[in-house]
Order: C-alpha cells, then sequence, then structure tokens
C-alpha cells in the first residue's frame, strides 16, 4: 500500500505576546492509501491544528508535508495561494463538527455548492450516486431545518464528496449527534472507505468512531504519542 501522505517533523507554532504555544511540535507520521486514521487525544493536544496542517488549510510553521508525492510545503519550496487551492480541490473533502448547511438552500442546493467555485471532471454525474449512497435521494429537495441531525451530517459529507475527492478528513464529525446517529455516520465511513477506497482521516473523542481506524494516533501537548 503506498502513502499518500507524508510529513516530517512538523511543527506549528503559535505567537501569544512573549508565549509561543506549540501546537503540533515536531511530527512525523505516514498516511497509507485507502487507509482510515483517527487521531485522538484531550482537548488542546493540537489534533485539530494537525488534521489542518494534514489538509492544507493551515500552513506548517516549519517541517515537511509531502501529498501523493508533490512537496506541498518544506524549506525552500513556497507555493502560492492558487497552487494550494488547487492541492485543496484535487485531494480533500472536508467535514466538521458543525454541518455549515445554508438554512434556505435545499439538499441538492448545499451539496452542488462547492460547484460555484469549481467543478471537477464527471462531478455533476456523481450526485446522485452519492445521494444513493448516502440514504438521502429521498431528501434531496428539503431544506436542512427538516432534517435530523445524522441527515444534515449526511448532507454535509455527501457535499465533500461531490469533486471525487481521494481524501476524506473529518474533525469530530459525531460531536454534535446523538449515539445513533453516531453509529449511522460510523457505518458511513466505513461503507465510503471499502466501496469507494477513500482514505479516510477523523478526529474524534468518539471511541466507537475510533475503533473502525486502520491506525489511531494519539496525540498529547501537540506531539505524536506513538
Amino acid at each position: 500500500m503506498s502513502e499518500i501522505i507524508k510529513a516530517k517533523n512538523i511543527m506549528r507554532i503559535y505567537e501569544r505576546g512573549s508565549e509561543k504555544i506549540y501546537a503540533v511540535n515536531d511530527s512525523s507520521l505516514v498516511i497509507e492509501k485507502g487507509k482510515i486514521v483517527s487521531f485522538i487525544g484531550p482537548s488542546g493536544s493540537g489534533k485539530t491544528t494537525l488534521i489542518n496542517v494534514l489538509g492544507c488549510l493551515d500552513n506548517p510553521t516549519s517541517g515537511e508535508l509531502v501529498i501523493d508525492g508533490n512537496v506541498v510545503f518544506k524549506e525552500g519550496v513556497d507555493l502560492s495561494e492558487v497552487e494550494l487551492t488547487k492541492i485543496r480541490r484535487k485531494y480533500f473533502g472536508y467535514v466538521f463538527q458543525k454541518f455549515f448547511l445554508i438554512p434556505t438552500l435545499t439538499v441538492y442546493e448545499n451539496i452542488v455548492l462547492p460547484f460555484a467555485f469549481y467543478k471537477g471532471e464527471d462531478a455533476e454525474s456523481n450526485i446522485d450516486e452519492i445521494l444513493e449512497m448516502l440514504g438521502i435521494a429521498h431528501r434531496k429537495n428539503h431544506l436542512p431545518s427538516e432534517l435530523s441531525g445524522g441527515e444534515m451530517q449526511r448532507v454535509a459529507i455527501a457535499r465533500a464528496l461531490i469533486n471525487n475527492p481521494p481524501i476524506l478528513l473529518a474533525d469530530e464529525p459525531t460531536g454534535n449527534l446523538d449515539s445513533k446517529r453516531a453509529d449511522e455516520i460510523k457505518e458511513l465511513f466505513v461503507k465510503l472507505n471499502k466501496e469507494r477506497g477513500i482514505t479516510i482521516i477523523l478526529v474524534t473523542h468518539n471511541h466507537d468512531l475510533a475503533d473502525i481506524s486502520d491506525k489511531i494516533v494519539e496525540i498529547k501537548d501537540g506531539v505524536i504519542q506513538n
């Protein structure tokens, strides 16, 4: 199995007055294609910062990041925001704890919203397949206010998948759901991984969700523990 993400000696330092906060501290890891990887650890440990760096949403202070063989961050490499945007569009779908659905738009309209900025090849033909896979085809013309929490998260996942990304990043995707809906999302991630071969990287406090992982990465005080 080949690697799709390689991070080496990643540092992310924030300055607060004269104080330096080491949100990610000299962390290295390899994520293989087609695997599910979970980041676990206490609140404030650096999980979200690390996943944001891996997903090119935040720049590391130092270190090296390679996505599918492409050097994204390294000393002497300075990609423009346009180039970083292309990397994000090509490789990543993002799912967050909050659903970020626009209440005045239907399920379908929320899902195709990324098309306003970018439409990948054959992306539009993918919509009905995604709706069916996620079990929300019957909700296509409904507003978010007419959906359950689990259904809203499925819409958010569908939106993340619309341009066929090979990597799905999910930050506390079950954090706003009850246990039944959380189990539904867990089963959905397994299905996406097995049937579509998507690499999934999770940040979670939910041990049941982490249990689906091929690899669990524990983070404490910005440092990978294993």
